[in-house]
């Protein structure tokens, strides 16, 4: 199996962990979604964690980093990523590793 096959199927656990894999793929079917989607999903709900247990939203600063300035700034970054995964404005795409090698 491909790195990258591993690493969907990782990422479609995670979003889907009480589901069997069948269960999935038809899931996928149902509503239409690629592996690009699934990647979408999976970087927005892990930045929607890291918010929510970090709690930098009452700071308006990232709590990973020391100097205020670029704490406020990356913020305000991984806010507006958010919103632009969200909105569709960003989306993950997959390139072939066959194609990326050459």
């Amino acid at each position: 199996m491909r790195r990258i096959e591993k690493l969907i199927k990782e990422m479609q656990r995670q979003l889907f962990p009480y589901h069997h894999e069948h269960d999935i793929e038809r899931g996928m079917k149902r509503w239409d979604v690629d592996e690009g989607e699934y990647l979408s999903s999976w970087l927005l709900m892990q930045l929607e964690v890291c918010h929510s247990k970090s709690r930098c939203g009452k700071r308006g600063r990232c709590v990973f980093y020391e100097y205020g300035d670029l704490a406020k700034r990356n913020f305000e970054i991984c806010n507006e990523v958010q919103l632009r995964l969200e909105n569709g404005d960003i989306r993950c795409l997959i390139k072939n590793e066959d194609e990326t090698s050459t």
